[in-house]
């Protein structure tokens, strides 16, 4: 038995569409499953939680990058494997990990062998792909209030329209206990790749690896901001020469009040200790995924 946990609101509603696709696939391969039970979120979560805590086998979650947050908080650091079927608005964690955005091959690859993968760590709060504050953190926000347009290109358009407010953040923190302080645009770190729905913003993650990646724009103007947005998608942005990365395990910031967003959610406020925790979770499908040459 496997226990099915779909976003039927995922994409503006579109999700429930995207269920009844699933649950077609999963009959036809002879697969038995359940539903996670729960009309509300809290609900929900307290229920999957219920499910972990009974050391259930598999779960496979349905929906965006948000839903995928709320079952690692309960899944990361167990025996029991996650499965993950890209139906949301964003999907960079699956997209970063290769997992198709076609519903029946992303079922097939949730019911598959599982590998481990790395997560963050922001205080309490376990993170699958990005987390971000400054001009990204505002970026997220205004895209949570859009109601169109309903696809990725949602994050772009909520990207333009925050230029007017692009500001700039004095940051105080270290990584791996060497200290840093920057005047900064924009600010992430980063498990996987990607985050706004396809923005390419650390193309050197690999949650395989063990280490965090940041990366930091040093205070632009919008014109400037403007100028290489367009290279963010294909990662050629970290050849801007107010663009810097880097590498750790243990990232401390310091400064207060800077608010934090991660896989698309809000988390809270810094100060924030972010750590990268090796395999963290059990991700089903990794083994045929040849992105990170595994």
């Amino acid at each position: 038995m496997i226990y099915l946990l779909i976003n039927q609101l995922a994409r503006r509603g579109k999700g429930a569409k995207s269920a009844s696709k699933i649950f077609h696939y999963l009959e036809k391969l002879d697969v038995s499953y359940s539903l996670v039970p729960g009309e509300t979120l809290a609900e929900v979560k307290n229920n999957l939680q219920s499910l972990v805590d009974q050391k259930v086998e598999r779960i496979i979650v349905a929906g965006g990058d948000g839903i995928i947050h709320h079952a690692i908080q309960s899944v990361a650091t167990t025996e029991t494997i996650l499965g993950v079927i890209p139906i949301g608005t964003g999907n960079d964690f699956c997209r970063a990990l290769n997992i198709p955005a076609d519903i029946e091959k992303a079922v097939a690859l949730s019911l598959k062998a599982s590998k481990p993968i790395d997560l963050l760590k922001v205080n309490s709060r376990w993170v699958a792909s990005v987390m971000t504050f400054g001009f990204s953190s505002d970026v997220n926000s205004r895209a949570e209030k859009m109601r169109w347009p309903t696809g990725p290109s949602r994050y772009t358009v909520a990207t333009l329209a925050s230029l007017r407010a692009l500001s700039s953040n004095y940051v105080q923190f270290t990584v791996d206990d060497v200290q840093h302080e920057r005047d900064v645009s924009l600010w992430n770190i980063a498990n996987t790749s990607d985050f706004g729905g396809g923005m390419n913003i650390s193309p050197s993650a690999n949650p395989f690896d063990g280490v965090a990646n940041l990366t930091l724009v040093s205070k632009v103007s919008r014109f400037e901001l403007l100028r290489f947005f367009r290279r963010v998608f294909s990662g050629t942005h970290m050849s801007h020469p107010k663009v810097d990365g880097l590498q750790g395990k243990r990232v401390v910031v310091t400064t207060k009040g800077l608010g934090l967003w991660a896989d698309g959610e809000f988390i809270g406020e810094s100060p924030a200790t972010i750590d990268l925790v090796p395999g963290a979770i059990q991700l089903a499908g990794c083994p045929d995924n040849l992105k990170y040459g595994i």
